[in-house]
């Protein structure tokens, strides 16, 4: 029995929907996981709740400045050795200059290394603020009471 072009992507597009479906299960559960500890954290106090934004805010920070320094190395000397270990040549070259398309990089970067960084304070945000307006209640059924 012969097989045609539609029966054999039929029974392939179940397995791509499935790698699919997993892929993102398996790319996604740590994410839910950070946001559920973040969670617990601004539950606990406001400062434990700092943790994972200034966490996140240095991570970001080093992967911006080692994306400047990375862009920044280039310059120094190259030397050309024969197979006696005599140097043949030396040259000096200079590192490239920063241009606009490098700022625009690190501008980038930044910008998307700091998505977690605006979610776990917005969420901190949400619990400290929710916990003042509870606190300023207590405070005002006080006063009413005296």
């Amino acid at each position: 029995m012969r097989v045609g072009k539609e029966e054999t992507m039929s029974f392939a597009s179940p397995l791509v929907w499935l790698s699919l479906m997993m892929s993102l299960f398996f790319l996604l559960l740590p994410v839910a996981l950070l946001v559920v500890l973040q969670v617990w954290l601004c539950r606990k106090s406001r400062k434990l709740g700092l943790i994972l934004p200034v966490l996140s805010l240095v991570v970001s920070l080093l992967l911006v400045l080692s994306l400047g320094v990375f862009q920044r190395v280039g310059g120094g000397a190259m030397r050309v050795t024969d197979e006696y270990g005599n140097v043949v040549q030396e040259e000096y070259i200079e590192a490239k200059p920063i241009t606009p398309g490098d700022i625009g990089a690190l501008a980038g970067m930044f910008l998307v290394s700091n998505i977690p960084t605006v979610v776990f304070g917005g969420i901190w945000l949400y619990y400290k603020n929710r916990r003042d307006f509870k606190d300023d209640l207590k405070r005002m059924k006080i006063e009413d009471l005296e």
